[in-house]
């Protein structure tokens, strides 16, 4: 492989042509964008070693990446269509259904592609030769030379379907967007934003910062991927509405939902993508069900309990399973214990009060202490 294309050089692709030349010094990068201005600092900061507004520099690529926003990719792809001559050629757009059907309509064999990662700033100005290092990097098939330029950048190859990707990704990224829209708006739109907006710190920055990414790129997002973000959102809706359901009543199972949400978010932690290419094998591309977490909670090795956990539904120890039941605890000393349908956590059992219905719906209740002992 001797030249690679990099069509749009705002932040992605700027910052692909930036680990790839650290990556690969063999590699002749040359680039197009519609914006002069972006042209010149693109060669000046010698992130590309020729540079054009139109595509002409596309015929002496052996590859070329698309890197432009995704309400350009339209016409652009009919522009491709007459100077790529059948070369390998890629995008990384945020959503792939749409994009692909764009590109095979002018004939276009489009390997799709979408880095997950990224900055809610914009432009080239941003770019960062480590932005794609660890990240997951969605391809629609295996292309041996684009798949080659992935992992050279330091990013680790996914292959899933356009479908598959945009569903997915329409939770775990694009309506963590919109959430993060509604909650500045939300805000804003209060009568007291200007004093409390003073006291806006860490959970403010937290949450707005996907708020300040560029509004082009997202209406494109959107546009392109509309039918699956409403079903996330509907999704966010009904557990919002739950929340609020527990709070308003003052349920005590409200620590139920919050303890739940955490052990989600600990376990992506530990083992999600940037933990390492290993991450891949440990998780399906589909959710496990509650079902089989908690299966998968009693099967880890046991530890040694304390004798009252051998006695009785209480434990003096937390997060451990207990090696005589399928009774976990749950909670240091408060006699609480885990649903074994769903792996949820249950306020405090008592013999007077089995069979509780628990937040799956199932009527559970912990094993007897003969059972456990």
């Amino acid at each position: 492989m001797a030249t690679v294309a990099v069509v749009g050089l705002g932040l992605m692709g700027s910052s692909f042509a930036l680990a790839l030349k650290k990556a690969r010094p063999d590699i002749v990068l040359v680039g197009s964008d519609k914006n002069p201005l972006v042209v010149r600092k693109a060669l000046e900061r010698d992130i590309v070693s020729s540079a054009n507004t139109d595509l002409s520099v596309v015929e002496m690529a052996e590859v070329v990446v698309v890197g432009a926003p995704i309400n350009a990719m339209r016409e652009l792809f009919a522009q491709l269509a007459l100077k790529a001559g059948g070369v390998p050629i890629t995008d990384m757009a945020s959503t792939k259904a749409t994009v692909m059907e764009w590109a095979a309509a002018e004939g276009i064999d489009l390997v799709g592609g979408h880095p997950m990662c990224g900055k809610e700033t914009s432009g080239i100005d941003g770019a960062d030769a480590t932005m794609f290092e660890g990240a997951p990097w969605v391809l629609t098939r295996d292309e041996p030379r684009i798949t080659e330029l992935v992992t050279a950048v330091g990013a680790h190859p996914v292959f899933m379907d356009a479908i598959t990707h945009d569903r997915q990704v329409a939770g775990v990224s694009h309506a963590a967007f919109m959430l993060s829209v509604g909650y500045v708006l939300a805000l804003a739109r209060r009568g007291d934003w200007p004093e409390a907006s003073r006291l806006a710190a860490g959970g403010f920055r937290d949450m707005s910062r996907l708020a300040a990414g560029d509004p082009d790129l997202y209406v494109g997002v959107a546009r392109t991927n509309r039918q699956n973000l409403l079903e996330a959102l509907d999704a966010i809706s009904k557990e919002l509405a739950r929340l609020y359901r527990h709070l308003e009543a003052d349920d005590p199972r409200l620590v139920e939902l919050f303890e739940e949400a955490r052990s989600v978010r600990e376990r992506w932690q530990k083992c999600g993508p940037r933990a390492g290419s290993r991450a891949r094998s440990r998780f399906p591309a589909t959710s496990p069900s509650p079902t089989a977490l908690s299966s998968s909670a009693r099967s880890r090795p046991a530890r040694a309990m304390s004798a009252a956990c051998r006695r009785e539904p209480t434990c003096s120890r937390q997060l451990r399973a207990c090696a005589r039941s399928a009774w976990t605890s749950t909670a240091r000393g408060s006699g609480a214990w885990a649903c074994p349908s769903c792996a949820r956590r249950r306020a405090p059992w008592t013999a007077e009060t089995p069979g509780r219905p628990c937040a799956c719906s199932r009527a559970c209740s912990p094993p007897s202490p003969s059972q456990a002992s």
